[in-house]
C-alpha cells in the first residue's frame, strides 16, 4: 500500500519510479547521436510514464534532432509543464523556425518565469533567441512580392554550378579552377578585372577576399575586402553586379536570422558600406545562399535549405524588380509567402520570356566545361589546335578559355535573336528595335572574336 502511494506521488510530480535505468540508456543514446534508437526506447517509456518530464523532453529533443519537429511539440509541452526549462528553449526554436512569433514569445515568457522562480540567471542563448524573435517579426513586416518562375532541388556542395548565368553576369568558378584558397566559389566578372571569394582567416572565420587580375592573366596580391561583412560570423558566396558597385553575399552572425542570410552592400571610396539584410522571402531561419541577378536574361537566382533534407538545397529562379513592393502585413497567407511554402505554375508573359532566355544560354553552352568545348584554330604553321591541352603558352591557353566564353555568349545571342525573329513573324511587331540591337551586338561580337583569335595565335607562336 505504501509503495502504491509513493508511486502515485512520484507520478504526480512527473517522476517515474520505473524509468531510471531505461531512461539513462535512452539519454546515453541521445547524447551519442543515435536519435532513432533513443526515440524507440523513449516511446516505450512514455507508455508507462506519459507525464514524466525527462522522458518527454528527451523524446522531443530526439525528434527535433531527426528533423521531426512537429511530432516533438506535444512531448516538449508536457516536459515544459513538468518544469524542464530546456523544453521551453526547444519550443522557442521550433516556433521561430515556423515563423510563429507569438508562440516563441509565449514559451520565452514561460522559460523566463521559471528561471526567476528558481532564482536562476538567464543563459546567454536566451537573449539571442529574443533578438531572433524581434528580427523575425520585423522581417515579416516587410515581405517582398517576387514572382518565382522555377525551382530546382540539388546537392548543397556545388549548388551554384546549376545557376545558368549569361557571360555578362560573370562566372562562378570552383576553387580549383581559380588557383586561390576559396572555401566555396570564386566570382569573376565579365571584364575579368578582379576576383572575389571567401577564405578562412587565422581564426577559421570566412572573410571576403579580392584580387586584381593583371593584363598577362596573373592574379595580383589578394587582400580582404574593406567593410563589416560578417558581424561576428562567416561571409561567403559573393556576387558583384555589372555596375561594379553592388555586392550580394551570404553571412552568418548577429544580423542573420538563422544560419546564412543574404546581404547587400555597395562599394564606396573607403571600401563597402554597412551591409543590409535583404529580408524575406529570400532569407529564412535556415541557410540562404548566393543571390545573383543576371541583367542580360532578367533572371534572379538564390538558394536555400529550408524544407530540404540534409545535404540538399532548393534553387529559386525569380523575376527581379526595380522597385521593392511588399505584401500587406495583414495578408492571411503572409507567413506562407515568406517561407515560400509553395510555388504555383507561373504563366505570365514575362515569366515565359525569362525561361526562354535562360534556355537560350543552355543551348549556347553552359558556363563550365570549357575544356571540353569543340573548336579549331590554325596556328599558321600547319598546326590546327582542337583542345586547350594543345597550347604550350599558359597565357594563350587562358585567353583561349575566355574566347570560348565569349563565343558561348554570341551563340546564346544568336539563339535569342532567332526567337525574337520568330515572335516578330508571329505578330509582335514591337520587337523590331530589340532585333536590330541584337543583330548589332552579334556583329560586334564576331569582330571581337576575330581579333581575339589573332591575339591567341600571337601569344602561342611568339
Amino acid at each position: 500500500m505504501r509503495l502504491f502511494l509513493l508511486c502515485l506521488i512520484l507520478f504526480g510530480l512527473g517522476i517515474s519510479p520505473i524509468s531510471g535505468a531505461p531512461l539513462d540508456e535512452a539519454r546515453k543514446l541521445y547524447k551519442n547521436g543515435d536519435y532513432s534508437a533513443a526515440v524507440e526506447k523513449l516511446k516505450v517509456l512514455k507508455k508507462s510514464s506519459p507525464r514524466d518530464g525527462n522522458v518527454n523532453y528527451y523524446l522531443g529533443a530526439s525528434l527535433v534532432a531527426l528533423g521531426r519537429s512537429p511530432e516533438a511539440v506535444a512531448s516538449l509541452k508536457i516536459a515544459e509543464d513538468r518544469g524542464v526549462t530546456d523544453a521551453s528553449r526547444l519550443l522557442v526554436e521550433i516556433a521561430l523556425d515556423d515563423y510563429d512569433t507569438e508562440g516563441a514569445e509565449e514559451h520565452l515568457d514561460i522559460w523566463s518565469d521559471k528561471l526567476k522562480k528558481n532564482k536562476k540567471t538567464e543563459p546567454a542563448g536566451m537573449d539571442e533567441l529574443r533578438k531572433r524573435m524581434v528580427m523575425l517579426s520585423n522581417m515579416l513586416d516587410r515581405v517582398e512580392k517576387i514572382e518565382i518562375v522555377d525551382s530546382l532541388n540539388v546537392d548543397a556542395s556545388d549548388f551554384f554550378t546549376h545557376y545558368r548565368l549569361s557571360p555578362e553576369a560573370g562566372r562562378l568558378l570552383l576553387p580549383e579552377d581559380a588557383d586561390v584558397r576559396a572555401r566555396t566559389l570564386v566570382y569573376l566578372p565579365q571584364n575579368r578585372s578582379e576576383m572575389i571569394w571567401a577564405e578562412s582567416d587565422s581564426t577559421g572565420t570566412a572573410v571576403l577576399m579580392s584580387a586584381s587580375i593583371l593584363d598577362d592573366g596573373t592574379i595580383d596580391n589578394a587582400t580582404p575586402l574593406k567593410g563589416n561583412f560578417s558581424e561576428g560570423g562567416d561571409a561567403d558566396y559573393p556576387f558583384l553586379m555589372p555596375d561594379g558597385m553592388t555586392l550580394y553575399y551570404s553571412a552568418t552572425g548577429d544580423a542573420s536570422l538563422g544560419g546564412y542570410d543574404i546581404f547587400m552592400t555597395r562599394r564606396s571610396d573607403d571600401g563597402y558600406l554597412q551591409p543590409q539584410n535583404i529580408g524575406m522571402p529570400y532569407n529564412s531561419p535556415y541557410n540562404d545562399y548566393m543571390l545573383a541577378i543576371d541583367e542580360a536574361t532578367g533572371a534572379g537566382w538564390f538558394a536555400s535549405d529550408r524544407g530540404c533534407v540534409p545535404g540538399k538545397v532548393t534553387i529559386y529562379v525569380f523575376v527581379p524588380s526595380q522597385t521593392r513592393v511588399n505584401y500587406d502585413v495583414d495578408d492571411p497567407s503572409l507567413h506562407d509567402k515568406a517561407r515560400i511554402k509553395s510555388i504555383d505554375s507561373v504563366r505570365s508573359a514575362e515569366a515565359s520570356a525569362l525561361r526562354q532566355r535562360i534556355a537560350a544560354i543552355d543551348e549556347g553552352g553552359s558556363r563550365r566545361g570549357m575544356g571540353n568545348s569543340r573548336f579549331e584554330i590554325s596556328m599558321g604553321n600547319g598546326k590546327v589546335y582542337t583542345s586547350l591541352d594543345d597550347f604550350s603558352s599558359r597565357q594563350a591557353r587562358q585567353e583561349m578559355k575566355e574566347l570560348l566564353v565569349e563565343q558561348e555568349h554570341i551563340d546564346a545571342q544568336i539563339v535569342r535573336l532567332n526567337q525574337l525573329r520568330e515572335r516578330y513573324r508571329g505578330g509582335e511587331k514591337n520587337l523590331a528595335d530589340q532585333i536590330a540591337d541584337a543583330e548589332t551586338a552579334i556583329e560586334y561580337g564576331r569582330q571581337k572574336i576575330s581579333e581575339w583569335r589573332n591575339k591567341v595565335i600571337r601569344l602561342e607562336t611568339k
